[in-house]
């Protein structure tokens, strides 16, 4: 979908509008080129364009949504679209009015197109049929354009477009070992391509030796940047959120109410300076960039409109509560580097365990910062800075009180930027950007 036409149809449907009435339009769309592999065949293929829509109608201290889906067809759109309005307005006449319920504010209009070079159908294909035979490969490959824009009965017109990719597969061997692997980007280069294809083929191999069990206790642990990204994903249930702070829920709550620090190596900020994903908000409103973690210390929490209406704090314009149950959350995590160089990390860690990923991550402990979750593909025992074998699967729950906090005695130079690979409810723009970390006294349970 082009920018101009999605403009047109919101101009149109603005003009429908009764005179006490005020709209906004979101939009979450994508034109997307996918492949499914599994047991190194291509199952499915397909081209996916969809435009999904959420009209908000306001009439004073009254809100109501609906959501519904837009093309290219501009007179279809707009009569869509205003027999949406039209399914509003009598339960909206309804409804009492909320104290927190506003229209948002207006803004300067944005626009922000990152374009890439993509590869075609058969350019991806082509560089899958030399290497997908090595291994048994399963994954997802997902290329195309990313659409994000809200426009206002105010005037205000935001657009953000972005090229990119990402090739989310696992290569699994006879015994079934499994190194995953997350090729993302925006500029298709097949050699990158290769070498991560070569180098997790490389990782499969070091599987093949018999695997070491570990006794349930505290280890020294180098997690990739990959693990990391996971654990700051947690901060999302609610954790830098101003509104779970005051209802209690908050699992960063101690360092509140108890001055409780993390170690003056770890620094997060909310940062859209890359420009992998939009700052505006599905209110239409701009984000600015949060520094909420700053060496160890709380600085700021992420604050929606309604929290400020709410407790009478300022808003930094942070996203709705979704679905998922998530309140105000982070779009573009950024967790500021450190030292260690990607070449010195077994080095650093001397003996001890290497952590590639981990899996089905929960709160054991919320208040506590407990994270329980598995350790999962290429994760090896290291004794004098090598990898020595394999590790069995193993539970962990440790705080990241501890992990981020006083046993965290490294922080990586170089940083990964890892995107958001759900596709629940279609492609993602968003990131987290990360460094690995090094840890003292990592509690394994069983």
């Amino acid at each position: 979908m082009k920018k101009e036409i999605f403009q047109n149809i919101c101009s149109q449907v603005f003009s429908s509008l009764k005179d006490n009435e005020q709209l906004t339009i979101y939009l979450e769309g994508e034109n997307s080129q996918y492949f499914r592999f599994n047991d190194s065949k291509l199952r499915q293929s397909g081209i996916i364009e969809d435009y999904a829509v959420t009209i908000s109608l306001y009439a004073g201290k009254k809100s109501l949504q609906s959501a519904t889906t837009v093309s290219s067809d501009i007179e279809s759109s707009v009569n869509n679209l205003k027999s949406e309005i039209d399914a509003l307005r009598s339960p909206l006449s309804l409804i009492p009015e909320n104290d927190l319920t506003s229209f948002p504010e207006k803004f300067d209009s944005l626009e922000m197109v990152s374009s890439g070079k993509l590869p075609d159908r058969n350019e991806i294909l082509e560089a899958l049929v030399g290497v997908i035979t090595k291994d048994y490969l399963t994954g997802v490959w997902t290329s195309g354009k990313i659409f994000r824009a809200c426009s206002t009965s105010d005037g205000t017109n935001h657009w953000f477009e972005k090229d990119s990719f990402i090739f989310d597969f696992s290569l699994i061997d006879e015994k079934e070992n499994m190194v995953k692997v997350l090729f993302p980007g925006s500029f298709w280069n097949k050699d990158k391509f290769d070498n991560a294809f070569e180098d997790a083929s490389d990782k499969l191999k070091l599987l093949n030796k018999e695997k070491m069990e570990l006794k349930p206790g505290k280890y020294r642990v180098w997690f990739e940047p990959n693990a990391v990204a996971d654990f700051i994903g947690m901060f999302n249930w609610n954790g830098v959120s101003e509104s779970a702070f005051r209802n209690g829920s908050s699992c960063l709550l101690k360092m509140r109410n108890s001055n409780q620090k993390l170690s003056p190596l770890f620094s997060l900020n909310e940062s859209f300076s890359s420009k992998a994903t939009a700052p505006f908000n599905s209110r239409g409103e701009v984000s600015q960039d949060v520094n909420i973690i700053d060496e160890g210390e709380l600085n700021n929490t992420l604050v929606n409109s309604k929290t400020a209406l709410e407790y009478n704090v300022t808003s930094n314009f942070a996203e709705e509560a979704n679905s998922w149950g998530m309140g105000e959350y982070m779009r573009s995590p950024v967790m500021e580097a450190g030292d260690i160089a990607e070449d010195d990390c077994l080095t650093k860690l001397g003996t001890g365990i290497y952590i590639s990923n981990i899996h089905y991550l929960n709160w054991s402990d919320v208040l506590g910062g407990r994270i329980t979750g598995l350790t999962r593909y290429a994760c090896y025992w290291v004794e004098d800075g090598k990898m020595v074998a394999p590790i069995k699967t193993m539970r962990f729950d440790d705080s990241f009180y501890n992990f981020f906090g006083k046993n965290l005695i490294g922080v990586g130079k170089e940083t990964l930027a890892r995107p958001v690979i759900e596709t629940y409810d279609g492609r993602n723009p968003g990131e987290t950007v990360c460094p690995g970390i090094l840890v003292n006294d990592f509690e394994l349970t069983l």
